[in-house]
């Protein structure tokens, strides 16, 4: 079963806030991190629950991309991975 991958309007400024970030420094590697990222993501559509439970947050689960967190809830009815944030690692804890 393959799963459609959607993504939060607050996950897609998180992802532009980290590349812009990996801009500042060296463009190239921030356009081959971002596609890294979303291949990585795009495991979800064949594999949603590759990731693992966040423990109190009910339905959400996180997938690692060192150093991003990518958090995602799953959708059963229609097959949709909504993913909410992506988090860099180093930042205090995502509050939702």
């Amino acid at each position: 079963m393959v799963y459609k991958i959607l993504y939060s309007e607050d996950a897609l400024a998180d992802l532009e806030s980290i590349l812009d970030y990996i801009r500042t420094e060296n463009p190239t590697a921030a356009e081959g991190f971002g596609m890294a990222v979303l291949n990585h993501v795009d495991l979800l559509k064949s594999f949603p629950y590759i990731g693992r439970p966040v423990v109190g947050r009910k339905g959400v689960r996180q997938l690692v991309h060192t150093p991003i967190l990518i958090y995602y809830h799953i959708q059963e009815n229609p097959n949709v991975v909504e993913i909410l944030h992506f988090w860099h690692s180093s930042r205090s804890e995502l509050k939702f």
